[in-house]
Protein backbone atom coordinates (compact mmCIF):
# COMPACT_ATOMS: atom_id res chain seq x y z
CA UNK A 1 0.00 0.00 0.00
CA UNK A 2 1.43 3.36 -0.80
CA UNK A 3 2.03 5.66 2.32
CA UNK A 4 1.16 9.23 2.26
CA UNK A 5 0.97 11.63 5.57
CA UNK A 6 -0.95 14.63 6.08
CA UNK A 7 2.61 16.39 4.91
CA UNK A 8 2.75 14.92 1.68
CA UNK A 9 1.18 17.35 -0.35
CA UNK A 10 2.56 20.80 1.32
CA UNK A 11 6.02 19.03 0.99
CA UNK A 12 5.53 18.36 -2.82
CA UNK A 13 3.90 22.12 -3.10
CA UNK A 14 7.07 23.45 -1.36
CA UNK A 15 9.58 21.89 -3.10
CA UNK A 16 7.71 22.35 -6.80
CA UNK A 17 7.78 25.69 -5.80
CA UNK A 18 11.41 25.60 -5.47
CA UNK A 19 12.13 24.25 -8.36
CA UNK A 20 9.58 24.86 -11.37
CA UNK A 21 9.59 28.26 -11.52
CA UNK A 22 9.85 29.76 -15.38
CA UNK A 23 12.94 31.41 -16.25
CA UNK A 24 12.62 34.21 -18.12
CA UNK A 25 14.72 34.28 -21.88
CA UNK A 26 17.84 35.19 -22.52
CA UNK A 27 17.48 35.75 -26.65
CA UNK A 28 16.25 38.70 -27.88
CA UNK A 29 16.47 38.17 -31.92
CA UNK A 30 16.04 35.29 -33.69
CA UNK A 31 15.91 34.50 -37.61
CA UNK A 32 13.02 34.53 -39.75
CA UNK A 33 12.59 32.83 -43.00
CA UNK A 34 9.61 34.72 -44.47
CA UNK A 35 8.46 34.02 -48.46
CA UNK A 36 8.58 37.73 -50.66
CA UNK A 37 4.67 37.46 -51.47
CA UNK A 38 3.50 37.51 -47.70
CA UNK A 39 2.35 40.07 -46.09
CA UNK A 40 0.90 38.91 -42.82
CA UNK A 41 3.11 36.54 -40.49
CA UNK A 42 1.92 34.77 -37.35
CA UNK A 43 4.50 34.39 -34.78
CA UNK A 44 4.02 31.73 -32.18
CA UNK A 45 6.17 32.52 -29.09
CA UNK A 46 7.14 30.74 -25.78
CA UNK A 47 6.21 31.85 -22.50
CA UNK A 48 8.00 34.68 -20.86
CA UNK A 49 10.25 35.60 -24.47
CA UNK A 50 8.66 38.77 -25.64
CA UNK A 51 7.05 40.81 -22.99
CA UNK A 52 4.23 42.96 -24.11
CA UNK A 53 5.90 46.32 -23.17
CA UNK A 54 8.92 45.58 -25.68
CA UNK A 55 9.46 47.50 -28.63
CA UNK A 56 10.38 45.21 -31.67
CA UNK A 57 12.08 45.32 -35.13
CA UNK A 58 12.41 43.67 -37.72
CA UNK A 59 15.56 44.06 -40.21
CA UNK A 60 17.02 42.69 -43.41
CA UNK A 61 20.80 43.00 -43.97
CA UNK A 62 20.91 45.63 -41.82
CA UNK A 63 18.20 47.88 -42.72
CA UNK A 64 14.79 48.25 -40.43
CA UNK A 65 12.08 47.47 -42.44
CA UNK A 66 8.76 49.56 -42.48
CA UNK A 67 6.24 47.07 -40.19
CA UNK A 68 3.42 47.05 -37.98
CA UNK A 69 3.22 44.56 -34.98
CA UNK A 70 0.29 43.27 -33.27
CA UNK A 71 -0.19 41.16 -29.99
CA UNK A 72 -2.81 38.44 -31.29
CA UNK A 73 -2.81 36.86 -27.78
CA UNK A 74 -0.83 37.06 -25.07
CA UNK A 75 0.08 34.47 -22.69
CA UNK A 76 -2.20 33.87 -19.31
CA UNK A 77 -0.19 32.95 -16.49
CA UNK A 78 0.56 33.78 -13.11
CA UNK A 79 3.05 36.00 -13.92
CA UNK A 80 2.68 39.85 -13.29
CA UNK A 81 4.56 40.69 -16.69
CA UNK A 82 2.20 40.24 -19.71
CA UNK A 83 3.77 38.31 -22.73
CA UNK A 84 3.35 37.89 -25.86
CA UNK A 85 1.71 34.61 -27.41
CA UNK A 86 0.36 35.62 -30.73
CA UNK A 87 2.70 37.78 -32.57
CA UNK A 88 1.05 39.24 -35.98
CA UNK A 89 3.69 41.00 -38.50
CA UNK A 90 2.47 43.36 -40.88
CA UNK A 91 5.21 44.12 -44.21
CA UNK A 92 4.25 47.14 -46.25
CA UNK A 93 4.14 46.26 -50.09
CA UNK A 94 7.54 48.20 -50.63
CA UNK A 95 9.15 45.11 -49.01
CA UNK A 96 8.32 43.15 -51.61
CA UNK A 97 11.68 43.52 -53.26
CA UNK A 98 12.46 39.55 -54.27
CA UNK A 99 9.15 37.89 -55.64
CA UNK A 100 9.65 34.14 -55.10
CA UNK A 101 12.14 34.16 -53.06
CA UNK A 102 12.42 33.42 -49.48
CA UNK A 103 14.77 36.13 -46.97
CA UNK A 104 16.31 35.47 -44.31
CA UNK A 105 14.67 38.57 -41.63
CA UNK A 106 16.03 39.17 -38.21
CA UNK A 107 13.31 40.27 -35.64
CA UNK A 108 15.11 41.82 -32.04
CA UNK A 109 12.78 42.81 -29.12
CA UNK A 110 14.00 44.60 -26.48
CA UNK A 111 12.03 46.38 -23.18
CA UNK A 112 14.78 49.66 -23.19
CA UNK A 113 16.13 50.34 -26.95
CA UNK A 114 13.04 52.85 -28.31
CA UNK A 115 14.31 52.40 -31.59
CA UNK A 116 11.95 49.74 -32.34
CA UNK A 117 8.06 50.04 -32.64
CA UNK A 118 5.60 49.60 -29.69
CA UNK A 119 3.59 46.57 -29.76
CA UNK A 120 -0.27 46.88 -29.48
CA UNK A 121 -3.20 44.57 -28.26
CA UNK A 122 -5.40 43.74 -31.39
CA UNK A 123 -7.55 41.48 -33.56
CA UNK A 124 -7.11 40.50 -37.49
CA UNK A 125 -9.22 42.80 -39.39
CA UNK A 126 -9.57 40.73 -42.31
CA UNK A 127 -10.43 37.22 -42.63
CA UNK A 128 -7.39 36.28 -44.79
CA UNK A 129 -5.67 33.96 -41.75
CA UNK A 130 -1.64 35.31 -41.98
CA UNK A 131 0.95 33.47 -42.92
CA UNK A 132 2.85 30.90 -39.97
CA UNK A 133 6.56 31.85 -39.17
CA UNK A 134 9.24 30.84 -36.56
CA UNK A 135 12.44 30.31 -36.17
CA UNK A 136 12.90 26.59 -35.63
CA UNK A 137 10.92 23.42 -34.23
CA UNK A 138 11.83 23.59 -30.90
CA UNK A 139 10.61 27.12 -30.25
CA UNK A 140 7.65 26.05 -32.14
CA UNK A 141 7.12 23.16 -29.49
CA UNK A 142 7.67 25.47 -26.93
CA UNK A 143 5.35 27.69 -27.99
CA UNK A 144 2.40 25.22 -28.67
CA UNK A 145 2.99 21.85 -26.95
CA UNK A 146 4.76 23.64 -24.19
CA UNK A 147 7.64 21.59 -24.72
CA UNK A 148 11.20 22.78 -22.82
CA UNK A 149 13.86 24.23 -24.77
CA UNK A 150 16.34 21.10 -26.34
CA UNK A 151 18.97 19.61 -27.85
CA UNK A 152 18.20 18.16 -30.91
CA UNK A 153 16.64 14.76 -30.10
CA UNK A 154 15.84 12.07 -32.05
CA UNK A 155 12.28 11.08 -32.27
CA UNK A 156 12.36 9.08 -35.21
CA UNK A 157 11.43 5.80 -33.34
CA UNK A 158 8.04 7.66 -32.19
CA UNK A 159 7.86 9.79 -35.57
CA UNK A 160 8.32 7.66 -38.65
CA UNK A 161 5.50 5.30 -37.76
CA UNK A 162 2.87 8.14 -36.27
CA UNK A 163 3.89 9.30 -40.01
CA UNK A 164 2.63 6.32 -41.55
CA UNK A 165 -0.56 5.68 -39.51
CA UNK A 166 -1.22 9.62 -40.22
CA UNK A 167 -1.03 8.51 -43.99
CA UNK A 168 -3.84 6.01 -43.70
CA UNK A 169 -6.06 8.12 -40.83
CA UNK A 170 -6.10 10.92 -43.51
CA UNK A 171 -6.42 9.24 -46.47
CA UNK A 172 -10.22 9.35 -47.33
CA UNK A 173 -10.26 6.49 -49.59
CA UNK A 174 -9.17 4.19 -47.44
CA UNK A 175 -11.08 5.02 -44.70
CA UNK A 176 -14.03 4.20 -46.40
CA UNK A 177 -12.62 1.08 -47.54
CA UNK A 178 -12.47 -0.12 -44.05
CA UNK A 179 -16.05 1.40 -43.18
CA UNK A 180 -14.98 4.33 -41.69
CA UNK A 181 -16.20 6.93 -43.39
CA UNK A 182 -15.44 10.50 -42.40
CA UNK A 183 -19.20 11.24 -40.96
CA UNK A 184 -18.90 8.29 -38.83
CA UNK A 185 -18.88 10.04 -35.76
CA UNK A 186 -17.05 7.52 -33.37
CA UNK A 187 -13.65 7.62 -35.06
CA UNK A 188 -13.77 11.42 -34.30
CA UNK A 189 -12.95 10.49 -30.48
CA UNK A 190 -9.38 11.22 -29.11
CA UNK A 191 -8.60 14.50 -30.79
CA UNK A 192 -6.98 13.28 -34.51
CA UNK A 193 -6.07 16.83 -35.17
CA UNK A 194 -4.42 17.47 -32.23
CA UNK A 195 -2.28 14.46 -32.72
CA UNK A 196 -1.45 15.41 -36.39
CA UNK A 197 -0.45 18.90 -35.75
CA UNK A 198 1.87 17.38 -33.22
CA UNK A 199 3.14 15.54 -35.93
CA UNK A 200 3.76 18.79 -38.08
CA UNK A 201 5.52 20.23 -34.94
CA UNK A 202 7.73 17.37 -34.15
CA UNK A 203 8.68 17.07 -38.50
CA UNK A 204 8.43 20.38 -39.48
CA UNK A 205 6.51 18.41 -42.45
CA UNK A 206 4.05 20.62 -44.07
CA UNK A 207 2.17 17.89 -45.34
CA UNK A 208 0.87 17.16 -41.63
CA UNK A 209 -0.12 21.25 -40.85
CA UNK A 210 -1.96 21.26 -44.24
CA UNK A 211 -4.11 17.76 -42.96
CA UNK A 212 -4.20 18.95 -39.19
CA UNK A 213 -6.27 21.88 -40.72
CA UNK A 214 -8.41 20.07 -42.69
CA UNK A 215 -9.46 18.06 -40.02
CA UNK A 216 -9.77 20.70 -37.48
CA UNK A 217 -11.73 22.67 -40.02
CA UNK A 218 -13.91 20.00 -40.82
CA UNK A 219 -14.47 19.68 -37.15
CA UNK A 220 -15.26 22.53 -36.35
CA UNK A 221 -18.19 22.08 -38.92
CA UNK A 222 -19.69 19.91 -36.92
CA UNK A 223 -19.92 22.26 -34.28
CA UNK A 224 -23.43 23.62 -33.73
CA UNK A 225 -23.84 27.02 -31.29
CA UNK A 226 -24.57 25.15 -28.43
CA UNK A 227 -21.32 22.86 -28.58
CA UNK A 228 -23.16 19.96 -29.65
CA UNK A 229 -21.04 17.34 -31.88
CA UNK A 230 -23.71 17.43 -35.02
CA UNK A 231 -22.38 13.76 -35.85
CA UNK A 232 -23.84 12.82 -32.80
CA UNK A 233 -27.47 12.45 -32.18
CA UNK A 234 -26.98 13.09 -28.58
CA UNK A 235 -25.13 14.69 -26.55
CA UNK A 236 -21.35 13.58 -24.96
CA UNK A 237 -19.06 15.27 -23.54
CA UNK A 238 -16.14 13.40 -24.49
CA UNK A 239 -16.53 14.12 -28.30
CA UNK A 240 -16.01 18.24 -27.07
CA UNK A 241 -12.01 18.15 -28.01
CA UNK A 242 -10.37 21.49 -27.63
CA UNK A 243 -6.81 21.06 -28.07
CA UNK A 244 -6.79 20.59 -31.79
CA UNK A 245 -9.13 23.46 -31.94
CA UNK A 246 -6.64 25.30 -29.56
CA UNK A 247 -3.48 24.28 -32.00
CA UNK A 248 -5.27 25.41 -34.79
CA UNK A 249 -5.67 29.02 -33.18
CA UNK A 250 -2.40 29.30 -32.28
CA UNK A 251 -1.21 28.17 -35.50
CA UNK A 252 -3.26 30.28 -37.93
CA UNK A 253 -5.30 32.92 -35.58
CA UNK A 254 -8.21 31.93 -36.54
CA UNK A 255 -10.99 33.66 -33.69
CA UNK A 256 -13.66 31.47 -34.53
CA UNK A 257 -11.64 28.69 -32.63
CA UNK A 258 -12.78 31.51 -29.70
CA UNK A 259 -16.51 31.11 -30.07
CA UNK A 260 -16.42 27.44 -30.21
CA UNK A 261 -14.32 26.64 -27.02
CA UNK A 262 -16.50 28.97 -25.24
CA UNK A 263 -19.71 26.99 -26.34
CA UNK A 264 -17.83 23.57 -25.00
CA UNK A 265 -17.03 25.80 -21.88
CA UNK A 266 -20.41 26.53 -21.02
CA UNK A 267 -22.09 22.93 -22.31
CA UNK A 268 -19.31 20.91 -20.40
CA UNK A 269 -20.49 22.82 -16.66
CA UNK A 270 -22.79 20.09 -16.88
CA UNK A 271 -20.10 18.10 -15.54
CA UNK A 272 -20.40 17.79 -11.67
CA UNK A 273 -16.70 17.03 -11.02
CA UNK A 274 -16.58 16.30 -7.69
CA UNK A 275 -17.77 12.14 -6.96
CA UNK A 276 -20.11 11.83 -3.84
CA UNK A 277 -19.56 8.30 -3.90
CA UNK A 278 -23.24 7.54 -4.57
CA UNK A 279 -22.77 5.61 -7.42
CA UNK A 280 -23.66 8.90 -9.58
CA UNK A 281 -21.98 8.26 -13.24
CA UNK A 282 -18.02 9.24 -12.80
CA UNK A 283 -14.91 8.71 -15.63
CA UNK A 284 -11.25 9.72 -15.53
CA UNK A 285 -12.33 10.61 -19.19
CA UNK A 286 -15.04 12.53 -18.42
CA UNK A 287 -13.14 14.63 -15.89
CA UNK A 288 -10.25 15.07 -18.57
CA UNK A 289 -12.37 16.15 -21.20
CA UNK A 290 -14.20 18.65 -18.83
CA UNK A 291 -10.45 20.22 -17.64
CA UNK A 292 -9.80 20.52 -21.27
CA UNK A 293 -12.10 22.28 -22.38
CA UNK A 294 -11.43 24.57 -19.28
CA UNK A 295 -7.73 24.78 -19.83
CA UNK A 296 -8.26 25.33 -23.58
CA UNK A 297 -10.76 28.48 -22.84
CA UNK A 298 -8.57 29.91 -20.12
CA UNK A 299 -5.79 29.44 -22.23
CA UNK A 300 -6.76 31.81 -25.23
CA UNK A 301 -8.91 34.55 -23.23
CA UNK A 302 -7.78 34.56 -19.45
CA UNK A 303 -11.29 33.98 -18.52
CA UNK A 304 -11.37 34.18 -14.72
CA UNK A 305 -14.74 32.09 -14.61
CA UNK A 306 -12.47 29.31 -16.38
CA UNK A 307 -9.97 29.74 -14.18
CA UNK A 308 -11.72 29.34 -11.63
CA UNK A 309 -13.50 26.23 -13.03
CA UNK A 310 -9.98 24.40 -13.63
CA UNK A 311 -9.23 24.92 -9.72
CA UNK A 312 -12.78 23.24 -9.08
CA UNK A 313 -11.89 20.44 -11.24
CA UNK A 314 -8.66 19.85 -9.85
CA UNK A 315 -9.48 20.37 -6.06
CA UNK A 316 -12.34 17.99 -6.97
CA UNK A 317 -9.69 15.00 -8.07
CA UNK A 318 -7.53 16.17 -5.35
CA UNK A 319 -9.99 15.17 -2.92
CA UNK A 320 -10.81 11.93 -4.30
CA UNK A 321 -7.02 10.69 -4.56
CA UNK A 322 -6.31 11.57 -0.98
CA UNK A 323 -9.11 11.96 0.59
CA UNK A 324 -11.32 9.23 -0.63
CA UNK A 325 -14.70 8.18 -0.12
CA UNK A 326 -15.85 5.56 1.81
CA UNK A 327 -12.54 5.01 3.73
CA UNK A 328 -10.94 3.41 1.16
CA UNK A 329 -7.09 3.05 1.47
CA UNK A 330 -5.18 6.17 -0.53
CA UNK A 331 -4.06 3.80 -3.93
CA UNK A 332 -2.70 7.29 -5.82
CA UNK A 333 -5.56 7.57 -7.80
CA UNK A 334 -8.96 8.68 -7.99
CA UNK A 335 -11.09 6.15 -7.00
CA UNK A 336 -14.67 5.34 -7.59
CA UNK A 337 -16.92 2.68 -7.61
CA UNK A 338 -17.07 -0.02 -10.71
CA UNK A 339 -20.91 0.71 -10.86
CA UNK A 340 -20.30 4.50 -11.27
CA UNK A 341 -17.64 3.53 -13.58
CA UNK A 342 -19.18 0.70 -15.55
CA UNK A 343 -22.93 1.13 -15.12
CA UNK A 344 -23.26 -2.02 -13.43
CA UNK A 345 -23.64 -3.75 -10.48
CA UNK A 346 -20.13 -3.20 -8.14
CA UNK A 347 -19.00 -1.84 -5.30
CA UNK A 348 -15.11 -2.47 -5.63
CA UNK A 349 -13.45 1.23 -6.10
CA UNK A 350 -11.59 1.43 -9.60
CA UNK A 351 -9.46 3.54 -11.42
CA UNK A 352 -8.63 3.42 -14.96
CA UNK A 353 -4.66 3.38 -16.24
CA UNK A 354 -5.49 4.78 -19.82
CA UNK A 355 -8.63 7.10 -18.54
CA UNK A 356 -5.83 8.10 -16.05
CA UNK A 357 -2.99 8.75 -18.77
CA UNK A 358 -5.96 11.16 -20.27
CA UNK A 359 -6.24 13.12 -16.67
CA UNK A 360 -2.95 13.48 -16.68
CA UNK A 361 -2.14 14.84 -19.35
CA UNK A 362 -4.62 17.56 -18.75
CA UNK A 363 -3.27 18.33 -15.42
CA UNK A 364 0.27 18.23 -17.01
CA UNK A 365 -0.84 21.04 -19.57
CA UNK A 366 -1.92 22.86 -16.49
CA UNK A 367 1.18 22.45 -14.85
CA UNK A 368 3.16 23.44 -17.43
CA UNK A 369 1.23 26.38 -17.97
CA UNK A 370 1.22 27.40 -14.19
CA UNK A 371 3.29 25.22 -12.35
CA UNK A 372 0.17 24.46 -10.16
CA UNK A 373 1.24 22.36 -7.20
CA UNK A 374 -2.06 20.45 -6.95
CA UNK A 375 -1.52 18.87 -10.67
CA UNK A 376 1.68 18.22 -9.95
CA UNK A 377 0.93 16.13 -6.14
CA UNK A 378 -1.85 14.14 -8.70
CA UNK A 379 0.55 13.52 -11.37
CA UNK A 380 3.34 12.55 -8.69
CA UNK A 381 0.44 9.94 -7.03
CA UNK A 382 -0.67 8.32 -10.50
CA UNK A 383 2.70 7.37 -10.69
CA UNK A 384 2.52 5.87 -7.31
CA UNK A 385 -0.70 4.22 -8.28
CA UNK A 386 1.20 2.65 -11.82
CA UNK A 387 2.76 0.11 -10.29
CA UNK A 388 1.25 -1.31 -7.14
CA UNK A 389 -2.44 -1.30 -8.89
CA UNK A 390 -2.13 -0.39 -12.68
CA UNK A 391 -0.51 -3.51 -14.29
CA UNK A 392 -0.81 -6.86 -14.79
CA UNK A 393 1.42 -10.09 -15.98
CA UNK A 394 0.80 -12.46 -18.72
CA UNK A 395 2.16 -15.69 -19.24
CA UNK A 396 4.61 -17.47 -21.14
CA UNK A 397 1.71 -17.46 -24.19
CA UNK A 398 2.40 -13.76 -24.13
CA UNK A 399 5.82 -13.95 -23.56
CA UNK A 400 5.02 -13.14 -19.40
CA UNK A 401 5.00 -9.01 -20.97
CA UNK A 402 3.65 -6.83 -17.89
CA UNK A 403 1.10 -4.63 -19.17
CA UNK A 404 -1.40 -1.64 -18.11
CA UNK A 405 -4.41 -2.66 -16.90
CA UNK A 406 -7.92 -1.75 -18.57
CA UNK A 407 -9.95 -1.26 -15.07
CA UNK A 408 -8.08 -1.53 -12.18
CA UNK A 409 -10.82 -3.19 -9.10
CA UNK A 410 -9.02 -2.75 -6.22
CA UNK A 411 -10.79 -5.06 -3.36
CA UNK A 412 -12.88 -7.49 -6.41
CA UNK A 413 -10.27 -9.17 -8.51
CA UNK A 414 -13.45 -10.31 -10.62
CA UNK A 415 -14.19 -6.83 -12.01
CA UNK A 416 -11.08 -5.98 -12.93
CA UNK A 417 -10.97 -5.56 -17.07
CA UNK A 418 -7.71 -6.98 -18.96
CA UNK A 419 -7.03 -8.25 -22.17
CA UNK A 420 -3.32 -9.65 -23.02
CA UNK A 421 -4.34 -9.28 -26.67
CA UNK A 422 -5.67 -5.52 -26.50
CA UNK A 423 -3.60 -4.30 -23.50
CA UNK A 424 -0.95 -3.42 -25.13
CA UNK A 425 -2.12 -0.70 -27.49
CA UNK A 426 -1.90 1.29 -24.30
CA UNK A 427 1.72 1.28 -24.01
CA UNK A 428 2.04 4.91 -25.03
CA UNK A 429 0.13 6.68 -23.14
CA UNK A 430 0.32 4.94 -20.15
CA UNK A 431 4.17 5.45 -21.17
CA UNK A 432 3.55 9.02 -21.20
CA UNK A 433 1.72 9.09 -18.08
CA UNK A 434 4.55 7.49 -16.29
CA UNK A 435 7.11 9.48 -17.60
CA UNK A 436 5.22 13.07 -16.88
CA UNK A 437 5.54 11.42 -12.83
CA UNK A 438 8.57 10.28 -13.06
CA UNK A 439 9.75 14.16 -14.43
CA UNK A 440 7.34 15.66 -10.86
CA UNK A 441 9.32 12.99 -9.02
CA UNK A 442 12.43 14.13 -10.31
CA UNK A 443 11.81 17.69 -9.44
CA UNK A 444 11.54 16.56 -5.44
CA UNK A 445 14.07 14.43 -5.63
CA UNK A 446 11.98 11.32 -4.88
CA UNK A 447 13.64 7.57 -5.37
CA UNK A 448 12.19 5.90 -8.48
CA UNK A 449 14.25 3.40 -9.37
CA UNK A 450 10.76 1.03 -9.58
CA UNK A 451 8.86 3.20 -11.54
CA UNK A 452 11.57 4.34 -13.92
CA UNK A 453 11.78 0.54 -14.79
CA UNK A 454 8.24 0.25 -15.74
CA UNK A 455 8.31 3.27 -17.69
CA UNK A 456 11.65 2.05 -19.58
CA UNK A 457 9.08 -1.62 -20.15
CA UNK A 458 6.67 0.50 -21.52
CA UNK A 459 8.07 2.85 -23.51
CA UNK A 460 9.92 -0.31 -25.46
CA UNK A 461 6.84 -1.64 -25.71
CA UNK A 462 5.75 1.58 -27.69
CA UNK A 463 8.75 1.09 -29.71
CA UNK A 464 8.15 -2.83 -30.48
CA UNK A 465 4.26 -1.97 -31.52
CA UNK A 466 5.68 0.54 -34.08
CA UNK A 467 8.24 -1.95 -35.19
CA UNK A 468 6.38 -2.93 -38.07
CA UNK A 469 6.63 0.29 -40.19
CA UNK A 470 10.01 -1.00 -40.75
CA UNK A 471 8.75 -4.10 -43.10
CA UNK A 472 5.69 -1.83 -44.86
CA UNK A 473 4.79 -2.70 -47.90
CA UNK A 474 2.82 0.91 -48.45
CA UNK A 475 2.75 4.58 -47.54
CA UNK A 476 1.00 4.28 -44.78
CA UNK A 477 -0.21 1.51 -42.15
CA UNK A 478 -3.79 0.78 -40.85
CA UNK A 479 -4.83 1.46 -37.53
CA UNK A 480 -7.95 0.30 -36.44
CA UNK A 481 -10.27 1.69 -35.29
CA UNK A 482 -8.87 4.97 -36.42
CA UNK A 483 -9.24 6.31 -33.13
CA UNK A 484 -7.06 4.11 -32.23
CA UNK A 485 -4.20 6.67 -33.69
CA UNK A 486 -6.02 9.40 -31.56
CA UNK A 487 -5.43 7.48 -27.84
CA UNK A 488 -2.01 6.67 -28.91
CA UNK A 489 -0.66 10.19 -29.84
CA UNK A 490 -2.49 13.12 -29.07
CA UNK A 491 -1.48 12.36 -25.24
CA UNK A 492 2.24 11.86 -26.01
CA UNK A 493 3.92 14.30 -27.73
CA UNK A 494 5.90 14.56 -24.76
CA UNK A 495 7.21 10.83 -24.49
CA UNK A 496 10.39 11.44 -26.64
CA UNK A 497 12.04 13.98 -25.28
CA UNK A 498 11.02 12.71 -21.45
CA UNK A 499 12.73 9.44 -22.33
CA UNK A 500 15.71 11.54 -23.10
CA UNK A 501 15.54 13.49 -20.11
CA UNK A 502 15.14 11.07 -17.70
CA UNK A 503 17.86 8.89 -19.22
CA UNK A 504 20.44 11.75 -18.71
CA UNK A 505 22.46 12.54 -16.14
CA UNK A 506 20.81 16.12 -15.55
CA UNK A 507 17.39 15.23 -14.64
CA UNK A 508 17.60 17.20 -10.88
Amino acid sequence: MIKYTKWYLPIIFLTLCLCSLHSTAQDHSIKLSIPSNQKTLLLPVPNAKIALNSTVKLTLWGRKIDTNFMALNTWNTENTQKFIRLLIIELNDENNTAKGESLNYTLSWSTTDTTGKNIKLASLANKTLPYLIYPDKSWLAQSILLHPKTNKINTDWYTKPQSLYANFVTNEALLNEKGYPKNKFSQWLFDRPRAIYQLYILTEDPKWLKEGTKLAKFYLANIDDTGQFKLKDSYDLKYLMPNGLLYYYLLTGDKEVINVLKAFYDRALSWNPTYDGEHRFWTERHQAAALNIAIAYWEVTGSIAAKNRIDEIIEATVQMVFNPKDDWPLRGCPQHTYKSHEGKAGNSPVCSPWMMALLSDSLWRYYRLSNDTNSAALLSAFGDFMPHYGIHFTNERFDNKVLPLYLAAMDNKLLEIKNPYTDGQHACDVASLIGKSLYIKKKTTEDTYILQELFNVFVQQCKDINKKYQNKKHDYLPMLPPRRFGWTYSTTSDLPWLESWLSSDNTQ
